[in-house]
Parts: C-alpha cells; sequence; structure tokens
C-alpha cells in the first residue's frame, strides 16, 4: 500500500508517497480502506515540527492523519463490522504505525463506525474529529436544555460541530462570526451572531443582559471573552497552550484522544452522519489525489475556506 510520509520536519516538500505493507488486523481491531482523509491543522503541525516533542519516542518514516473515511477491509477476532461496509474513523496519527494518510489503516473497532451505502465518504471524512472534541466539549461544560454557551469561532470546524450538536441538544448557542459568516453560523445553529472581535463583549451584553452559562473557546481567545461567563461556570479550552485562566471559572481542557477511548463517541458520530445532523465541510475545489500531498498541505496551510482539504485514496 502507499501512504503520504515524511522523513523529517519542514515544509510540504518533506512529503513523499513511500510504500508499505497493508497491516493485519489483531483481535478487536479492523483495517479499513481509506477513501479519503482531510489535511487538519494538526497535521500541519505534526509535519513541521511543532509537536516533536510528542514523537520523541517514533522513528521515522512518519504519517499524519487523524481522521478518515472509507470501507472495511478486514477485521480481527470479536469484531462485529464486516468486510465492505462503508465506514469513518479516527486515529492518533503519533504512533508508530501512523495515522490515516494511507490507502490501509488499522485501529480498534471502538475507533471506528459504520455510515450508511451511499454516504457522501469525501464529506464524511470532515466529520469525526471536529464532532468527538466538540461532543466532549458539551460533555464537559454540563449544560442542559434552556442553557445559554457562548462558542467563540463558531464559523471554524470545531465551533460549527458544536453548534451543531448544541442545537439539538435545546442548549442557546451565542457565537462570534464575520458578517461573510453570519449566515453560515445561523445555519449550523447560532441563536445569536457577535462581532468576530471588536464590540463582542457589547453586543453579548446588550442581546442577552446575563452571563453565559458556559464557554467553548474554538477561536483560542478565552480570556478575552471569559468575563462574559457567569462565576462557576465551566469555561473549555481546545490547546494546553492556549488555556483560559480565569479563577472565577472551572477551566478545563478537551483532547480528541479522551474521545477516542470511548466506542459510544464514534458511535454516536456515525449516527448523527446517517441522519445529517451533523454535516461534513470540504474547502471548495479541495478534494486531491493524495499522490498531490504536497499540493494538499500548501493548499490546507493556505486555506480560508470554511472547509477541510481532503486526500482522496480511492473512489
Amino acid at each position: 500500500m502507499k501512504s503520504v510520509a515524511f522523513h523529517e520536519y519542514g515544509d510540504s516538500s518533506v512529503l513523499q508517497v513511500i510504500e508499505r505493507d497493508i497491516p493485519s488486523p489483531a483481535a478487536g481491531e479492523v483495517v479499513v480502506e481509506v477513501v479519503a482523509a482531510p489535511v487538519n491543522p494538526t497535521d500541519l503541525m505534526m509535519r513541521d515540527g511543532k509537536q516533536a516533542a510528542m514523537m520523541t519516542e517514533l522513528t521515522p518514516p512518519y504519517i499524519a492523519g487523524m481522521e478518515f473515511s472509507g470501507h472495511v477491509h478486514a477485521v480481527g477476532e470479536g469484531v462485529t463490522l464486516k468486510p465492505g461496509q462503508p465506514v469513518i474513523g479516527v486515529v492518533n496519527p503519533r504512533r508508530q504505525e501512523g495515522g490515516a494518510h494511507s490507502q490501509y489503516v488499522c485501529v480498534p473497532a471502538g475507533q471506528v463506525a459504520s455510515v450508511p451505502d451511499g454516504t457522501d465518504l469525501v464529506a464524511a471524512a470532515t466529520v469525526p474529529m471536529n464532532a468527538l472534541t466538540a461532543m466532549l466539549s458539551l460533555e464537559l461544560t454540563g449544560l442542559k436544555a434552556g442553557e445559554l454557551l457562548l462558542v467563540t469561532g463558531g464559523a471554524g470546524m470545531l465551533g460549527g460541530s458544536v453548534l451543531q450538536l448544541a442545537k439539538q441538544a435545546g442548549i442557546r448557542a451565542a457565537t462570534n462570526a464575520s458578517e461573510a459568516d453570519a449566515e453560515l453560523v445561523r445555519s449550523l445553529g447560532a441563536e445569536t451572531v457577535l462581532p468576530r472581535s471588536e464590540g463582542l463583549s457589547e453586543a453579548f451584553k446588550a442581546a442577552y443582559g446575563q452571563e453565559a452559562d458556559g464557554l467553548i473557546d474554538g477561536a483560542l481567545i478565552g480570556d478575552h471573552v471569559s468575563h462574559l461567563v457567569k462565576p462557576g461556570g465551566v469555561a473549555v479550552a481546545l490547546r494546553k497552550s492556549n488555556p483560559v485562566t480565569d479563577s472565577r471559572l472551572k477551566c478545563t481542557y478537551v483532547s480528541v484522544l479522551d474521545a477516542m477511548a470511548r466506542p459510544e463517541m464514534a458511535a454516536a458520530v456515525g449516527e448523527h452522519i446517517a441522519k445529517g445532523s451533523l454535516a461534513g465541510r470540504v474547502a471548495p475545489d479541495g478534494v486531491v489525489p493524495f499522490s498531490e500531498a504536497q499540493a494538499a498541505f500548501t493548499m490546507a496551510e493556505k486555506n480560508t475556506a470554511r472547509g477541510r482539504v481532503v486526500l482522496r485514496f480511492a473512489d
């Protein structure tokens, strides 16, 4: 099989297509023939060395990719999925076997979920990682139907997933966005659209006259808006490098790796895709053959569209 790999950190020029053996599943594992795998910000950080400290126990070649779609190729003992089934899944690429930027990937069965025949697998590949992060973030806030959530960066992939899931749970959500993205975030479930930066606080206070019950910081600006959350509310940060530090709040951090360890969450993502309640988002002209991975990574670095660049491995 072919994989998109790199042996040293750097820009997109370090990427190359290499040949490896198709993996065989152990008990409880599934091998997926990959149709599509997005290029996410974490993949860019893995390639350019920003995550080198997390990869000191690995030896090259390195293979990025945290989410994928495809068809079941083979299963290990105890796995109920059947060869040929369409699936979506997630994988931690910071392991010796690497991630999803490969024609085949082997993962624990709990990190894969079936989706219906006829699902647009290219679009579906852009859903799992942010959906799991959003589900875990909402769980951490502890908010219930009718309560008010402040989401920063609602037009982004994570923020958009939060808005869709919050709406389904009956949680009221306000988010900041540019005028160009206002219609998008409303369609995703935002109750109120706030200015992206200047005037955000004033607009929130004018709209609600009360503090939010919780915060999910998709835009990594938490300390600039945390004063809008009531004392004792939960503020969820997405990166340890960008924590929310407001001492009035219960500040926490979310990692998609925690969600990967919970099979019921991957299954829930599959159900959302089946119902159409979590939509995939692909950048315009953003589907690129894996053989052109250098161009795809460069495109992803420059991407300002509200969608992902996706590597295509199969039809």
